[in-house]
């Protein structure tokens, strides 16, 4: 299929090869030029184990009953909403080999539409935003915006996130399909509580994380209109951005994600690459839910918080900041060995680049790098011989 085979509105799904049990769905709105490049949107879908291979379209893109649909009908963008992975929990997006799922279905969407690889935004809601949180974190370099919704993490370093602009959207009374003022049905803290979204709002304003913090006055489901109206400022926020290779502050965090189930190795991020490690460990933020994990009134729901902690894991982190003039600052935990690529956004190449590693300055002349769409230069900087 190509571009010019899609008419507007939701598509027939099709399946990758390689994961022949997943259907994935794409919805192209109308008076989109398809004959230019445009951007996507990733949206990872909610539910938990047990949700059919066409939850993305029975509860999201049906133009009749989904509750995306009406969000993304006009939007600028075309929206792939695949099916999860199957796993035995509702964390289905987080499980290792998710990452290289969602880059597969990101390259089998552009053999069939132009899609402008600066403007893919990426997020989803519910189990989809616990993946957001996750596979965020690791993928953060390859879009131009991530959006968080009604998700949760559990440990993580949000500085993966530096140099993409985040979105976290989520609804005050969570997590209950009603949010009245005597409810019928508990309001599970650990499924995706309120905690969860004002802890990743903490730790990004302490970290400077450029982000927008949206709780709104509904539930959890995209149906409430809050919720509605909330998503629709995701939109216009996101429609801002396009990727950004050389942002003035950049991390590798190994290893990375969220820690829910497991964290993965990762050694590089835009312009920085780990290329040998030291044993040690680094530490990362964990959220530690506290009050009543069940609230069936009003007055246990308030009283439903958190508290932020420490993990060690075994592993290693860079942070770098771009100071201008051809000086660079690097913070390395357990680094023995990296890369920093270059381009011309970011220094003169022709002239020598200072970069001060903790505390130790080391001083070299960028050496050119080919097949690279992003960097033309690198320098490679051994802090143990």
């Amino acid at each position: 299929m190509s571009a010019r085979q899609l008419t507007p509105g939701v598509q027939e799904p099709f399946f990758l090869p390689a994961y022949p049990e997943y259907p994935v769905y794409l919805h192209v709105p109308e008076g989109l030029d398809l004959g230019m490049p445009v951007p996507l949107f990733f949206f990872m879908h909610g539910g938990d184990r047990n949700s059919p291979v066409d939850a993305p379209f029975k509860t999201y893109l049906d133009p009749e009953k989904g509750t995306l649909y009406p969000l993304v009908k006009n939007a600028p963008f075309v929206t792939v909403a695949p099916c999860a992975p199957f796993a035995k929990d509702g964390k289905r997006w987080n499980y290792p080999g998710s990452t290289a799922y969602i880059e597969a279905v990101i390259s089998a969407v552009r053999e069939r539409v132009n899609v402008d690889a600066d403007r893919i935004i990426f997020g989803g809601h519910s189990m989809g935003g616990f993946g957001a949180y996750h596979n965020g974190t690791l993928l953060a370099d390859r879009f131009s915006c991530i959006l968080l919704s009604a998700g949760a993490w559990l440990e993580t370093d949000f500085r993966a996130f530096l140099g993409t602009p985040v979105f976290i959207l989520h609804g005050r009374y969570d997590c209950a399909a009603n949010y009245r003022e005597t409810h019928p049905e508990p309001r599970h803290h650990d499924w995706c509580g309120l905690s969860f979204a004002r802890a990743a709002h903490e730790l990004m304003l302490r970290d400077c994380v450029p982000h927008v913090y949206h709780e709104h006055d509904g539930g959890h489901g995209l149906r409430w209109e809050p919720a509605k109206m909330a998503f629709l400022d995701f939109i216009s926020y996101a429609m801002q951005f396009r990727r950004n290779p050389y942002p003035r502050r950049c991390a590798v965090i190994s290893p990375g994600g969220s820690a829910d189930p497991a964290l993965e190795e990762h050694l590089s991020s835009r312009y920085l690459r780990i290329d040998g490690t030291l044993p040690g460990t680094v530490e990362l933020d964990k959220i530690v839910l506290t009050g009543p994990n069940i609230a069936w009134t009003v007055e246990e729901l308030r009283a439903q918080s958190y508290r932020l902690a420490k993990a060690p894991h075994p592993g290693a982190r860079l942070l770098a900041e771009n100071l201008g003039g051809n000086r660079f600052a690097v913070t390395a935990e357990n680094v023995a060995r990296f890369t920093l690529f270059l381009a011309p956004p970011m220094a003169d190449l022709e002239k020598e680049v200072e970069i001060t590693v903790n505390g130790r300055v080391f001083r070299g002349k960028p050496e050119p790098l080919a097949g690279n769409k992003d960097y033309t230069a690198q320098l490679k900087i051994a802090l143990c011989e």
